[in-house]
């Protein structure tokens, strides 16, 4: 993201990036049943002026198949700002096992090795997968604004489809705030999450 404009850096610049604890339990994600969905973060995404603000994916479990998830990202292709509605903004689906999920978004050729550093998951009683990816087309093919339409807000938009149960006390709003800043502060104190793993 080296074009990316000031305006984030100034939103971000009184955010404290503060060190949230993590846990490297060896429990699976995917152990329990019923839905789950959990965030990724890239702490060395998005880099600007000498500080880096973050990049998170996301992934939903089908409640009626524990072995089965969906997985995604909006990476902001073209690298700036702002990318218009219809363009490419750099957003990806997969599907398939933890496992599978597990390796895709560790190194897929792109990114550094060990491209995402930590998750954090939140129990669900059901979800609905087919909503999810609806939304998830619907951003892919909306936009990019660095502000209110990002990587961390398209997550929170697929989340709240997925599980209505998502409401603002289990998932706060994302706008304005660097995807580093919310999982580590904001996710801390939101309702139902548990504490970040080491990825």
């Amino acid at each position: 993201m080296s074009k990316i404009k000031s305006a984030f850096a100034m939103t971000a610049t009184a955010a404290v990036l503060a060190a949230g604890a993590l846990t490297t339990a060896s429990t699976p994600a995917e152990a329990a049943s019923g839905g789950r969905a959990c965030l990724f973060l890239d702490k060395e995404g998005a880099p600007f002026a000498g500080r880096t603000y973050g990049h998170v994916a996301w992934a939903i479990r089908d409640p009626k198949n524990t072995n089965h998830w969906i997985w995604g990202a909006t990476e902001n292709a073209e690298g700036d700002s702002y990318t218009a509605p219809g363009k490419d903004n750099g957003s990806w689906i997969k599907r398939g096992t933890w496992d599978d999920l597990r390796k895709s978004i560790k190194r897929d050729g792109r990114h550094r090795k060990g491209y995402y550093d930590a998750y954090q998951c939140i129990n669900t009683a059901g979800g609905d997968l087919k909503a999810a990816q609806r939304t998830f087309n619907n951003m892919k093919n909306n936009g990019y604004q660095i502000l209110h339409n990002n990587c961390l807000t398209k997550a929170i938009a697929i989340f709240r489809k997925y599980s209505p149960a998502l409401s603002s006390s289990r998932l706060p709003d994302g706008n304005s705030t660097p995807p580093r800043n919310y999982f580590k502060t904001t996710l801390d104190t939101a309702r139902g999450w548990e504490k970040a793993r080491t990825y």
